[in-house]
């Protein structure tokens, strides 16, 4: 793959990739690395403004909460876990250093062995915000005034974007990477995930010309229960709803990972609209928590109390992510890509049965990212012979009106 800074303002395709610190977990039993998508949009950008990312050093503030992670190239990302550090933290925290931080969540794993969002485990969720914060910060100390970037923009979140067009074989993409993070380690909080076009990011993608093109969202390695039973090998998985999202990107897509001759699934019948869902679930899991309470509130003896307190803590840790992550009236209009409509489709990957027993929760790797790349190098030819379609279906379905959610900027 040739990648080279264009001299465009704008590409005729967008890509658009995030991680969502802390989204581990949903209900269900899914699990996911939803750091798939900034890392390899990041690589995209690394190859035409070559930088080093890796982690030369991990400061965990004892005092004051605060992780740093720099890197190699001279970036600096810094992020708070809200009930501190300890000092055996602190020393854990350096077994990070070393490695690249544009996988972000095996940088957690690696320091910290597990990670969860929703504030159950707070300092590997900062610890994965600073690693990204430093991959952003590294581009711009390099190659200042190069990237069109921006901050999320909202009332406590505290991601950043960093975006370019670039000439990639020839064809002008707009590539913007993206971090959804949370003050205080706490996460997920993904309302500016995908091609939302709200906040500071979304003046950033209207920059890039992210605002009008046909995009790929490139999303996470995950386990899906319903999708994964008997799965034997990491799949990836092509992903669109016929009736909102923009069939050309999705077919696009689906001959791309063909091309690359890649283990893949595909559905057009994802991520529905305007049905509530976000909404349902939300009440659906506070019902579930109240009916913990009040059996907690009735029980007597220390066996009891302790097994529904681990239930909650089970809610809490995995099932509460899936509701987190998204403003519900928001969710009813992009759903859970954060997909505008009529605009894009959508690449991740689902893993295999065996993998999910030995690693518990899914780390993404550089080989899943050149595997990626692999598929955007084939997708991209695909895509721009078709793009004058894709266009038109964009301009028929697409209609996002950024007044409806100024909730989202209030101060609370």
């Amino acid at each position: 793959m040739n990648v080279s800074r264009s001299t465009l303002s704008s590409g005729i395709i967008g890509i658009t990739g995030h991680v969502g610190a802390g989204h581990v977990h949903s209900n269900f039993g899914f699990v996911q690395d939803d750091s798939a998508g900034f890392a390899v949009t990041a690589s995209l950008l690394r190859q035409a403004f070559p930088v080093c990312t890796t982690i030369s050093s991990v400061d965990a503030d004892i005092e004051t909460g605060i992780v740093t992670v720099k890197t190699e190239g001279g970036g600096t990302g810094s992020a708070q876990a809200r009930r501190g550090i300890t000092p055996y933290e602190a020393t854990l925290g350096r077994l990070a250093i070393g490695m690249d931080a544009i996988y972000s969540q095996h940088v957690a794993f690696a320091a910290f062995g597990r990670i969860y969002g929703q504030g159950v485990l707070e300092l590997p969720v900062a610890l994965q915000t600073a690693a990204c914060l430093a991959v952003v910060d590294t581009f711009e100390k390099k190659y200042p005034g190069e990237f069109v970037t921006g901050v999320e923009g909202m009332p406590g979140k505290v991601g950043k974007v960093i975006g370019a067009v670039l000439d990639i074989d020839s064809v002008p993409v707009s590539v913007m990477a993206i971090i959804n993070a949370s003050e205080g380690g706490l996460g997920p909080d993904e309302d500016l995930e995908g091609n939302i076009l709200l906040g500071d990011k979304g003046r950033a993608m209207k920059e890039l010309g992210l605002g009008a093109i046909p995009t790929i969202i490139l999303e996470s390695k995950a386990y899906v229960p319903a999708a994964c039973k008997g799965q034997e090998v990491d799949k990836f998985w092509v992903r669109m709803n016929k009736d909102v999202d923009n069939r050309t990107v999705y077919n696009a897509l689906v001959d791309g990972v063909r091309a690359a001759g890649l283990p893949s699934t595909h559905s057009d019948a994802a991520y529905p609209r305007g049905a509530g869902d976000m909404a349902t679930a939300t009440r659906e899991l506070g019902e579930r928590i109240v009916e913990l309470g009040t059996a907690l509130s009735q029980a007597t003896t220390a066996r009891e109390k302790v097994r529904i307190v681990g239930e909650l803590a089970i809610l809490v840790s995995q099932d509460a992510g899936g509701v987190t992550f998204m403003s519900s009236d928001l969710h009813n209009v992009v759903g859970g890509g954060g997909i505008m409509p009529g605009m894009s489709a959508v690449l991740s990957m689902t893993v295999s049965e065996q993998s999910i027993r030995t690693w518990k929760i899914p780390v993404f790797t550089a080989q899943d990212s050149e595997n990626y790349l692999a598929i955007l190098q084939k997708t991209l030819p695909i895509l721009a012979s078709g793009i004058e379609q894709a266009r038109k279906e964009m301009d028929e379905r697409c209609a996002f009106q950024e007044d409806s959610f100024t909730f989202l900027f209030s101060q609370e």
